[in-house]
């Protein structure tokens, strides 16, 4: 395993990102995002049949999601360079990403959502004082759209394909290679929305096995809800590109993208690691979420969710085997969706409490 640097966080790996200046980082950008734990959780593997089970936890990133490591170090970069200002275009954590790293720069931020995102989405990425617009029209279009603002007004946009979005989310892979001791898990199954993630890790695995210091093979899997599964269809029909559905109504917001822009790239991957993409129905997805609360302790979104539902079905499956290590990434807290349904007890009083001690 090589040495990697002194400093905090995703910035251990300073040396293998795009050029950006330590003390600037320390200023305006560090919130504490990267290094975030790997643990073991026994209960899964005993409930699944599987030898190991690992939670890459992206929920303790500041803002709660994964989206953190690619924001901070796209503010990083556009902060050493002069710029002012950036923007995003987001379902919600990514929105929420940008306006706070934005805040701590001293950046203007100018978020852009579909007019259907949900309001308890939004106040967070309001209270950071962003430009807040939410657009009447495909996610598709706003995407397409902000591209052609971002050239005419010279704000950059870090959407969720950026090459500087990327090279951040990267980090993940190289946390779960010194994390698990320099040997890859036989399968990381990650939720899969525009695919930019997914490439983002799928490369840092790469450019760890070229550098030598990862061992073994890891086949990738891109989880997507059944309600919106544009690179599964790609998948099983074997297309290169990413299939277009209807807009979606799943629950699993944050994993709603129905076009895609690195479709193809994660289908290239899929191809690559000899890994597969699966679609888990809503049902399946809100069962895994009340899973891992009362079974591991982690309350996560929808999204991150659908990576347990993945893993239960692979299993019965058995394209996971009982003796395979695998790895779920849990993407974002489930305090960035909307509120979950539950029935909740009654107000008693406390007389009632007591009487019961007699």
């Amino acid at each position: 395993m090589p040495h990697f640097g002194p400093d905090e966080g995703m910035w251990r790996y300073r040396a293998l990102l795009p050029k950006t200046d330590r003390e600037l980082i320390k200023r305006r950008v560090f919130m504490g995002e990267g290094g975030t734990p790997c643990l073991r959780d026994r209960r899964i593997e005993r409930d699944l049949g599987c030898r190991e089970v690992w939670l890459k936890d992206e929920t303790c990133n500041p803002t709660g999601s994964f989206k953190d490591r690619g924001t901070a170090l796209g503010v990083a970069v556009l902060a050493r360079l002069g710029f002012t200002a950036l923007g995003t275009v987001s379902t919600g954590n990514m929105a929420k990403s940008v306006a706070a790293y934005a805040a701590r720069a001293g950046m203007e931020a100018t978020i852009w959502v579909g007019a259907s995102t949900p309001v308890q989405k939004l106040a967070p990425v309001a209270v950071h004082g962003a430009v807040l617009l939410r657009i009447d029209a495909p996610y598709g279009e706003i995407y397409n759209a902000s591209i052609k603002w971002s050239r005419r007004t010279n704000v950059p946009f870090i959407n969720s394909d950026s090459a500087l979005r990327v090279e951040g989310q990267k980090t993940i892979a190289y946390e779960i290679v010194e994390q698990l001791g320099g040997r890859a898990p036989d399968w990381l199954i990650v939720p899969t929305s525009s695919g930019g993630n997914f490439s983002a890790i799928a490369k840092g695995f790469q450019e760890a096995a070229d550098g030598g210091w990862l061992g073994g093979h890891c086949r990738l899997v891109a989880v997507q809800s059944a309600e919106c599964a544009p690179i599964v269809r790609g998948w099983k029909e074997g297309s290169e590109e990413p299939i277009e559905v209807p807009p979606p109504t799943t629950i699993a917001g944050a994993i709603s993208n129905p076009t895609p822009p690195s479709g193809a790239r994660v289908l290239r991957w899929l191809r690559r690691t000899n890994g597969c993409a699966l679609a888990v129905p809503d049902r399946d997805i809100e069962a895994a979420q009340f899973r891992f609360a009362s079974k591991s302790g982690r309350f996560v979104q929808p999204a991150s969710a659908a990576c347990l539902a993945a893993l239960e079905c692979l299993r019965n499956e058995n394209v996971v085997q009982p003796e395979d290590s695998v790895v779920l990434l849990l993407t974002g807290s489930g305090s960035n969706a909307p509120p979950v349904a539950i029935k909740v007890a009654e107000p008693c009083s406390l007389t009632q409490v007591m009487a019961e001690l007699d």
